[in-house]
């Protein structure tokens, strides 16, 4: 017997195949929207740098003008920082040696204006603790000058003791980078640089230098004729340096005079000569005169502290015929610019 499939159960069947092939329908896409903005922050621009001198020595005042501006206002700065360094091999300065320059005492000097929020403003100048200072500057501090859209900053600062003298074609740079609050960057330098005289100072200790009980006739070698200073002569340089002594051509006695020679001979009397060194060795004395005699040639540039000379002695000659007085005059260290 066939099989019969009932027409209800066939119906059935096809029922359920049309449900699984039939496209369920799907809700439409809804959507929104927000504005979207942005805004553009403009760098700023350091317009001139301007040391009006050609020179500068150390330890004496020098006035720098940043001129900076900024399209989004002076508020928008975030830093100023203006160097001051030795360009060994002169020219125009790159922005790479700019930032590779580090506060030095003899080097290098960074002045640094940062903006501290609202109208404050610090100033600092490094390296601290040395001789390098800053004195009373202009700079933005107030509301009327953070809001213009450009400020020119005047700094006044001292160059240090020991900021290295120049000699072509070292120059000193000077040169500004401003910072704004996003980083970016601006940045110019002094067209012309500038030399840096030599400067010297000497620190002399606050003694008396004694021969007692003289003889008419002591030589140089004789007992008690060398003397020596009971502490260092310390030098500064920021160069080459010459160690030089001199003496006043006459020593005063309470009844007699006494005339400084020269030629160390003391021929004739009243006549007395000096020697001087700064070693205890007679062998390297230098006959001492009224104008100054070199007694060392090769002192180099020195840190802030010095360089202390600690054997510094002096030798004393007599002619044969010499009153009895006791005979006053000055002995005066030289610290001279060296060759």
């Amino acid at each position: 017997m066939r099989n019969r499939i009932s027409l209800t159960a066939l119906t059935t069947v096809l029922a359920v195949l049309a449900l699984l092939f039939t496209a369920v329908p799907v809700s439409a896409a809804t959507e929104g929207s927000v504005t979207g903005t942005f805004s553009t922050n403009a760098p700023p621009t350091v317009t001139a740098v301007t040391f009006v001198a050609t020179s500068m020595t150390p330890q004496q005042s020098q006035t720098i003008t940043v001129a900076v501006s900024d399209p989004d206002s002076i508020t928008d700065l975030n830093t100023l920082v203006l160097k001051i360094w030795l360009d060994s091999d002169g020219g125009a300065p790159l922005q790479a040696e700019f930032d590779s320059a580090a506060a030095n005492a003899q080097n290098c000097a960074v002045v640094t204006w940062t903006h501290t929020g609202g109208t404050g403003s610090t100033n600092i100048i490094t390296p601290a603790g040395t001789t390098w200072t800053l004195g009373t500057c202009n700079v933005p501090d107030q509301n009327p000058e953070f809001s213009a859209t450009s400020f020119t900053f005047t700094f006044v600062l001292t160059v240090g003791k020991v900021a290295t003298e120049t000699t072509a074609p070292a120059i000193w740079q000077i040169a500004a980078k401003a910072t704004d609050d996003v980083s970016q960057t601006g940045w110019a330098y002094d067209a012309e640089g500038a030399s840096m005289n030599w400067y010297g100072e000497i620190s002399i200790p606050a003694t008396t230098v004694t021969w007692a009980g003289l003889p008419p006739g002591v030589d140089f070698t004789g007992t008690n004729a060398q003397q020596a200073l009971s502490n260092a002569v310390t030098y500064v340089s920021n160069g080459a340096y010459d160690e030089k002594v001199r003496a006043t051509a006459s020593w005063a006695g309470a009844t007699y005079t006494a005339t400084l020679d020269a030629t160390g001979a003391c021929s004739t009397a009243q006549q007395f000569a000096l020697k001087a060194d700064d070693t205890a060795t007679y062998a390297s004395a230098i006959l001492v005169d009224a104008t100054g005699v070199t007694i060392d040639d090769t002192g180099a540039q020195t840190t802030e502290t010095g360089d202390s000379a600690a054997t510094n002695n002096l030798w004393i000659k007599l002619s044969s015929t010499f009153n009895k007085d006791t005979y006053t005059g000055s002995i005066v260290y030289i610290v001279a610019n060296g060759t």
